[in-house]
């Protein structure tokens, strides 16, 4: 039990570290829209995400990219 709290803490730290950096709407949007941001086989649908962010591919890709680097010494 208290592995699963300090692995839900870690995580959450995480997603606000993103929100932080000025990516809530992306946090928000991969995780409040699933079915529309990702396949079946639970990878991510940059179309769908697109869509649904009002964002063009390259935006969506960068933002990915910042987001990988924001969390790189974290992981």
């Amino acid at each position: 039990m208290a592995k699963n709290m300090i692995d839900i803490l870690e995580r959450e730290e995480l997603l606000q570290k993103l929100r932080d950096a000025g990516y809530g709407e992306l946090v928000d949007t991969l995780l409040l829209q699933e079915q529309k941001c990702y396949t079946k086989r639970h990878r991510l649908n940059k179309s769908g995400a697109c869509r649904v962010l009002g964002w063009k591919t390259k935006q969506l890709e960068d933002a990915l990219e910042a987001c990988r680097e924001i969390l790189k010494d974290s992981i």
